[in-house]
């Protein structure tokens, strides 16, 4: 809706009744004495806000205001790290991202343990790389002999290792991004110069 503008009486209204009928199916639907969970996933039973026990897909029945039943997905979700920068033991520079195949495995300790898991997984995935990449003798990244590939299962089970006290898998690592020996330039931009006339200082690195 454009600001500003006022709506025909009888379009106004028609929203109201809309937004009055919405009200009430979602009130209905919290006063059912049920909860459907989906195939992809397992739920929380919760009762006066404490966990009780996991179950899987189906029709739940609750007792309304006191049970409740949240969903999580159990099905792989794929996620991408930001491109990033690190400095090599031999001081080359290496640019890489990276796909993370992931999957809960325990709905109670990733719902109730971890906040928003899907991106606490992805910081978590590119910061263990970053650290592991940066840390590794420089021939690990000879594509010779299976040796980089070696060191990305290595990153992964680093990773697993992390987030299992979470109740998440990490299923594969795989690199999008991989740029070894590239100078890199980063532009630091000055918000009070920008203001002003929009121009930006940048510094470089290689």
């Amino acid at each position: 809706m454009l600001a500003g503008v006022a709506l025909p009486p009888h379009v106004q209204g028609g929203r109201d009744v809309f937004e009055l009928v919405r009200l009430l199916l979602d009130t209905c639907g919290q006063l059912l004495p049920f909860r459907i969970v989906p195939q992809w996933c397992r739920a929380n039973y919760y009762f006066c806000g404490r966990h009780q026990f996991q179950t899987g897909p189906g029709l739940k029945i609750i007792l309304p205001y006191f049970c409740d039943v949240k969903c999580v997905p159990i099905v792989p979700e794929v996620g991408t790290t930001p491109l990033q920068s690190v400095t090599l033991r031999d001081g080359r520079h290496l640019t890489f991202s990276a796909s993370v195949t992931f999957k809960v495995t325990d709905a109670n300790l990733a719902y109730n343990t971890l906040g928003h898991w899907t991106e606490t997984v992805m910081e978590l995935a590119a910061g263990i790389l970053s650290d592991g990449l940066a840390d590794a003798k420089p021939e690990r990244f000879d594509p010779a002999h299976g040796k980089r590939d070696n060191l990305i299962e290595e990153m992964r089970k680093d990773i697993d290792a992390a987030v299992q006290v979470y109740g998440i898998t990490i299923m594969a690592v795989r690199l999008n991004n991989f740029a070894l020996g590239v100078k890199t330039v980063r532009l630091l931009v000055d918000k009070a110069v920008l203001g002003e006339g929009n121009h930006f200082s940048g510094t470089a690195s290689a």
